[in-house]
């Protein structure tokens, strides 16, 4: 059994970073050894609310805004890019290049993955929750479909259809306050920001690249993940050297979400592993 505390979080301590790719927006709680969140497309920093209790016991967080999201500035529209900024936020950060981990969740698991890539030698651990090497392009339509959506009415005439990729059936049956929470996170995001990240989705391919991470990793994914589907996390896992993958029975796409104790057990045994 994990310990977790489920209370707020203290007040954040708010920083910008000025970085050779641009300007990015962190809040920083507690001391100690530096783990670094970043989120996901349909969700903000504050979706690691429900672990962030637990992990500011030992760890300083470090929760990020990913371009164009909150007050970080946009970048190009590639994963490469959103990685290139949080490579700068490692390089001018006080983070310790041994010791500090990387956790995303969604797109902010293929920056982690995409900054493992270009920029490893700058911290330690690497966790990925929902993630791949590439979509399937069967899996490309939903982001080509939220981009129209987006453009052409705004955030307001996706939030449904972008739940539904965040949690399994069952437990938004149980939890619709869940749901309504997730939907006003959705509309203060802004379209060209999603937009630009969707499109950073759909054109990434890092297939040939993967088997050059050699940051410690874990991959997450849930058993009922459709929009990173435990295919996609399985082939990942074959590809990058030692990593280890773990599978969340009945989870969707945000185990840190949906299933908080659960995650942050696997989470806290990996980082003390």
């Amino acid at each position: 059994m994990h310990d977790i505390d489920l209370g707020a979080p203290p007040t954040e301590r708010a920083m910008i970073f000025e970085t050779e790719a641009g300007r990015i927006s962190v809040d920083q709680l507690g001391s100690g050894p530096d783990v670094i969140l970043l989120h996901s497309l349909l969700s903000d920093r504050n979706s690691f609310g429900k672990i962030v209790p637990s992990m500011i016991r030992s760890y300083r967080v470090s929760l990020v805004d990913l371009p164009g999201f909150g007050s970080t500035e946009m970048t190009e529209p590639t994963i490469d890019a959103y990685a290139d900024m949080i490579g700068g936020l490692l390089a001018v950060g006080d983070f310790d290049h041994d010791h500090t981990v990387l956790l995303g969740n969604g797109l902010g698991a293929f920056v982690a993955l995409g900054t493992a890539i270009r920029h490893g030698d700058r911290f330690g651990k690497l966790i990925l929750s929902g993630v791949g090497s590439h979509f399937p392009e069967d899996a490309k339509m939903p982001f080509k479909n939220m981009i129209g959506l987006a453009g052409e009415k705004g955030m307001d005439a996706l939030v449904d259809v972008a739940v539904r990729r965040i949690f399994s059936a069952d437990y938004l049956a149980e939890h619709p306050e869940q749901a309504e929470e997730r939907k006003t996170v959705l509309r203060r995001t802004k379209p060209e920001a999603f937009i630009a990240a969707c499109r950073a989705l759909v054109d990434l391919d890092y297939r040939d690249q993967v088997s050059t991470v050699a940051n410690p990793t874990m991959i997450v994914v849930g058993s009922e993940d459709e929009a990173t589907t435990p295919a996609m996390a399985a082939e990942l896992a074959s590809s990058v050297p030692g990593a280890r993958l773990e599978v969340m029975q009945g989870v969707a796409h945000a185990p840190q979400l949906q299933t908080p104790v659960e995650f942050w057990g696997l989470v806290q045994s990996f980082l003390t592993d």
